[in-house]
């Protein structure tokens, strides 16, 4: 009998710890959805669903952040967009998201058909491009390959996996003395596996040149224009040796 009072306490604490970990562990995960790790993509904002109204009333987020509402209220509540691209339904204590892209913009949006919303993203995702040969030291007249990535991100929306045309300007100019003027225009192609979309251009120079890629375009349903240059990539043009 003294040992089975000695059990019982000693039961009751360990199913009291076993549901104790059990919620935090549930706890946990709900605040991993909401909120994704570090190394993700994407990562939440959250507006909370007051009796009245959202909370921010309007949030601003960089490209690469969605936001998602929480029902703080007693009722269900209705979040619909204006562009018309998502509606919700949230009961209380639910908390959802919107899964269309969000590009740079403002996109507006009703809580239950009468309280105003939006959502401001103000940042352009990162894009980089870069330029660089094989030699900086080619003889004269000899061909060089100029050559580089283009690397852009999609904050939201699906991952492009074939062909990005992207016209990409090189500029050269012999000497700091002078502007960089166009030399040629390229487009980017397929993408090539963790360095971005590759473009190149075969050239013959004659002289000593410094050359920079650049980069502005507007990619379909954006509402700003995405710049980059490369750092620039001198070429020394070597003479030929004389007999």
């Amino acid at each position: 009998m003294r040992a089975g009072v000695q059990w019982q306490p000693y039961r009751r604490l360990v199913m009291t710890r076993r549901r104790r970990t059990i919620a935090q562990v549930a706890c946990l995960a709900a605040l991993s959805l909401a909120f994704p790790s570090a190394g993700s993509a994407l990562s939440g904002a959250p507006i909370a669903l007051t009796p009245t109204g959202p909370s921010p009333a309007v949030l601003t987020i960089p490209a690469g952040m969605y936001p998602f509402w929480i029902n703080d209220g007693q009722v269900t509540q209705t979040v619909v967009f204006a562009n018309g691209l998502c509606s919700l339904e949230l009961a209380p204590g639910e908390s959802r998201g919107c899964t269309f892209p969000l590009l740079v913009g403002e996109y507006a949006y009703t809580v239950d058909g009468a309280t105003q919303g939006s959502i401001v993203v103000s940042a352009l995702p990162p894009t980089t491009v870069t330029l660089t040969a094989r030699s900086h030291t080619p003889p004269r007249a000899a061909s060089l390959s100029l050559h580089g990535t283009l690397d852009w991100s999609v904050c939201c929306g699906p991952p492009i996996s074939g062909p990005l045309h992207v016209p990409i300007v090189v500029l050269a100019r012999h000497d700091r003395h002078h502007p960089f003027r166009r030399l040629a225009t390229v487009r980017s192609e397929t993408r090539a596996p963790d360095r971005g979309y590759v473009w190149r251009l075969n050239l013959h120079p004659d002289a000593t040149t410094i050359y920079i890629a650049e980069v502005s375009y507007q990619p379909v349903g954006e509402q700003g224009r995405r710049r980059a240059w490369s750092r620039p990539f001198r070429v020394i043009v070597r003479r030929s040796a004389r007999r």
